[in-house]
C-alpha cells in the first residue's frame, strides 16, 4: 500500500527525522528523485490526496473541518508526548481523506480485509496525525477524537464499522484492514459519526461488509500482465457500483500473473497500472467473475496526466 511504498522511498529522511514505523510521508516529504524514471511512490505522492494541516491549541477543545466536509473535534488537554507527559501549547494536525475508488487507486489504499481477502465497502478513509514540531503526539488513554464525515453518494444504509491499518502485518496482507475495537459508526442524515483513539495507527476506515456478495462462493481470478523486470506493477479489481477496491498479489517471481479470490457472479473492472523505464502503462477490462477466470487486459503507454485522468474515470 501507499504507506509502505512511501516509507521505502524516503527511508533515509525518516531516519533523520526520528520517525516511527507507522509515520507517513508527512513526517519528512522527499522531493521527486532527479531522474526521468517515475516510480510508483513518486506517482502516488504526486497525485494522491494532499495533506491538510490545521493548528490546534492544546488546552482548548477544538473542531477542524476538512476540504471534504469532515469535522474532527479534539478534546482539550488530551494529547501526550512520547514520554507520556502532557503536551502543551500548540500543535499541527495533518489529515488526509479518501472517499472514492479513484483516490484509493492513486493512493494505493484498497479496502481488502486483512488475512481474509474479503472486500470492504468504504464510507471514508482517514489518516490523522498530530505533530508538535518533529514530535508525533498521541491521545491519552480513554480519549478519542470525534469524527463526523460525509456519507459517499453511492453508499447505502448498511451498518458501518471502524477499521484500522495494523502496525505489523504479513507481507501479503500489507493492504489489509483490521476491525477496530471501537463502537459502531452512527449514521445520521448525510453523515457518519465515529470515535477514534489516535494511537500509533496511521489510517482509519469507516467500512461496511460487501453485503451483496458476503457469504457467496469465492473463486480465483487470475490477471496476466506484461513483464516489467526493472519496473513496477499494480493490479486491482474494482467492484461495479460499490465504493471498494481489491488488490491482487503476484503468484510468480516475474510478477506476470496476479491472483485474487472474488465472489462468483460479481461484476468488476480489472485495473492494471505499470511503470517500465519511466513509462507508464494503463489498461482496464470489465469482467463477470467466474471460476477459473483468467484475463490479460490490454495496456497502453500513457503520460502521468493521462493515467490520472483515466483512473479518475473508474
Amino acid at each position: 500500500m501507499t504507506r509502505h511504498l512511501i516509507l521505502l522511498g524516503a527511508a533515509g529522511l525518516l531516519a533523520l527525522a526520528g520517525c516511527r514505523k507507522d509515520d507517513l510521508v508527512e513526517c519528512a516529504p522527499a522531493p521527486p528523485p532527479p531522474t526521468s524514471a517515475l516510480s510508483f511512490s513518486t506517482f502516488s505522492s504526486n497525485n494522491s490526496v494532499p495533506t491538510q494541516t490545521f493548528t490546534l491549541a492544546l488546552d482548548t477543545t477544538q473542531t477542524v473541518t476538512t476540504a471534504g466536509g469532515a469535522a474532527l473535534t479534539f478534546p482539550a488537554n488530551s494529547l501526550l508526548l512520547p514520554t507520556g507527559g502532557a503536551a502543551t501549547g500548540r500543535a499541527q494536525v495533518r489529515i488526509r481523506e479518501i472517499y472514492t475508488v479513484p483516490d484509493m487507486v492513486l493512493a494505493n489504499l484498497p479496502t481488502d480485509r486483512v488475512r481474509r481477502g474479503d472486500m470492504l465497502v468504504s464510507g471514508g478513509e482517514f489518516n490523522i496525525q498530530v505533530w508538535q514540531n518533529a514530535t508525533r503526539l498521541r491521545l491519552a488513554p480513554g480519549q478519542t477524537v470525534a469524527l463526523q464525515s460525509p456519507v459517499p453518494a453511492a453508499q447505502d444504509t448498511t451498518r458501518q464499522y471502524v477499521w484500522k491499518q495494523p502496525a505489523a502485518v504479513l507481507a501479503s496482507d500489507s493492504a489489509g484492514w483490521q476491525w477496530a475495537s471501537a463502537p459502531r459508526v452512527q449514521q445520521l442524515p448525510g453523515f457518519y459519526r465515529a470515535a477514534l483513539p489516535l494511537d500509533s495507527i496511521g489510517w482509519w476506515n469507516l467500512d461496511q461488509f460487501w453485503h451483496a456478495y458476503y457469504g457467496s462462493t469465492m473463486v480465483p481470478v487470475t490477471i496476466k500482465t506484461m513483464p516489467t523486470a526493472a519496473g513496477e506493477t499494480r493490479v486491482y479489481l474494482r467492484p461495479v457500483g460499490y465504493n471498494g477496491l481489491m488488490k491482487l498479489w503476484p503468484t510468480t517471481t516475474a510478477a506476470t500473473s496476479w491472483l485474487k479470490n472474488a465472489p462468483a457472479g460479481a461484476s468488476m473492472v480489472a485495473v492494471v497500472l505499470q511503470s517500465l523505464n519511466g513509462q507508464l502503462y494503463y489498461g482496464t477490462q470489465r469482467i463477470t467473475v467466474s471460476s477459473g477466470l483468467t484475463i490479460s487486459p490490454v495496456v497502453s503507454a500513457v503520460s502521468e496526466a493521462e493515467a490520472v485522468r483515466l483512473i479518475r474515470q473508474l
